[in-house]
């Protein structure tokens, strides 16, 4: 187990990045909000577009897989993420949202590239890699909320400071990449595959399932994440309260996290525990819909518990079902195009919900709705079937 951890220490390193500077976004929205004057629509838009960028740049994958092996396109992708979340602070909306596509683009390629990386480098400790990986991106977008509303009040550069943790660790990140990289791999071609629309998977039943559960969770989490600091705000919390709710039980979910694919993988049907954490899911979202006061603490942990380890599960799904590093990589792709362009939604239904009731508390039963179809979905996306 020691060996398979420092095997993965590089990705692990990635993964402190890949969540961070995308999710505090979400604290700072009534911050740049006041100081902007920027309607709901664009508060918005500014959330789902990396999301947005997420899902298209998966036409792009064939193009980005000519320019090396995997080692060095995660290295291209971890310089760019951090060149963005710099540049996002340089001028007002405009930057940010403008740098939000790149930053989406590049964390949509590590996205793309970290299962097939573990496919590609371990053989019996998938499950490990991938809990831990996918707990350290959650571990650290909790850390990114929990400071994100004291570091923005904490000097006259406002939202600006919140975004300078992360670009020194992408920073340091990246050039540990560069370093690493074997000068055999600078001419190295990773094999090229069919386009994305020959993709072979896009024929299979049990691709489109894993495809559809991991769209309604990200649905769920995009949208929760987006506005459940806005929403707590509402129901009486202060900004920082809000913040540091939301990062306890991000964190209490991806600790979580960590250890359930690794027990998971020793499984050859996953159908009972999908469906037990997606109910989490809709018991959750009702009970913050509808309830107030100190219990929201419960109800936001329970939440996050079940949107963390269900994430960790479909990420492990794409490693654990593909039968092969190429289709690892068809799977991989065709999952976070189809799942983040839904997601690019969800955002934006539960702001159009909220103009259109005045109402956090039904605007949340959309995210109930979601929860519940994915209860349904989660019985055919954990079945055993190999790809």
């Amino acid at each position: 187990m020691i060996s398979t951890l420092k095997r993965g220490l590089p990705i692990f390193a990635v993964a402190v990045n890949m969540r961070a500077g995308l999710i505090l976004i979400g604290p700072l929205l009534p911050i740049i909000k006041q100081q902007y004057g920027i309607s709901v629509f664009t508060e918005s838009v500014l959330a789902a577009t990396p999301l947005l960028c997420f899902s298209l740049s998966a036409i792009l994958m064939r193009s980005i897989s000519r320019l090396g092996n995997t080692n060095r396109i995660i290295s291209y992708a971890i310089t760019v993420l951090t060149l963005s979340l710099m540049l996002r602070t340089t001028f007002g909306v405009a930057s940010l949202l403008i740098f939000s596509i790149s930053l989406g683009i590049s964390v949509a390629v590590l996205n793309y590239m970290l299962p097939v990386w573990v496919k590609e480098n371990t053989d019996h400790n998938a499950g490990l890699l991938t809990g831990v990986y996918a707990a350290i991106m959650g571990s650290c977008a909790a850390i990114s909320l929990a400071i994100t509303a004291p570091l923005a009040a904490a000097t006259s550069y406002s939202w600006r400071m919140a975004m300078v943790p992360w670009f020194i660790v992408g920073a340091i990140t990246a050039i540990w990449w560069w370093s690493k990289i074997p000068s055999s791999g600078v001419t190295e071609i990773a094999e090229e595959g069919p386009s994305f629309w020959k993709n072979p998977l896009f024929k299979s039943k049990t691709a489109w399932s894993i495809t559809l559960f991991f769209g309604l969770l990200n649905m769920i989490h995009y949208a929760s994440a987006t506005w459940l600091p806005t929403i707590l705000v509402a129901k009486g919390f202060t900004l920082v309260h809000a913040g540091l709710l939301v990062a306890l039980a991000t964190i209490v979910g991806s600790l979580l996290s960590l250890a359930v694919p690794h027990f998971a993988s020793k499984r050859k049907d996953f159908r009972v525990i999908l469906v037990i954490f997606s109910i989490f899911l809709a018991v959750s979202y009702y009970a913050i819909s509808v309830d107030s006061g100190w219990r929201l603490w419960l109800w936001v942990i329970l939440g996050n518990i079940g949107v963390y380890v269900t994430f960790s599960l479909a990420l492990f799904l794409v490693v654990f079902r593909a039968n092969s590093p190429a289709n690892t990589k068809f799977l991989s792709i065709m999952m976070q195009c189809v799942g983040y362009l839904m997601a690019t939604v969800s955002p934006m239904i539960i702001g159009g919900l909220f103009n259109a009731t005045g109402s956090w508390n039904k605007s949340l039963l959309f995210i109930v709705g979601l929860a519940a179809v994915q209860v349904v979905v989660a019985t055919r996306a954990g079945s055993h079937q190999k790809i």
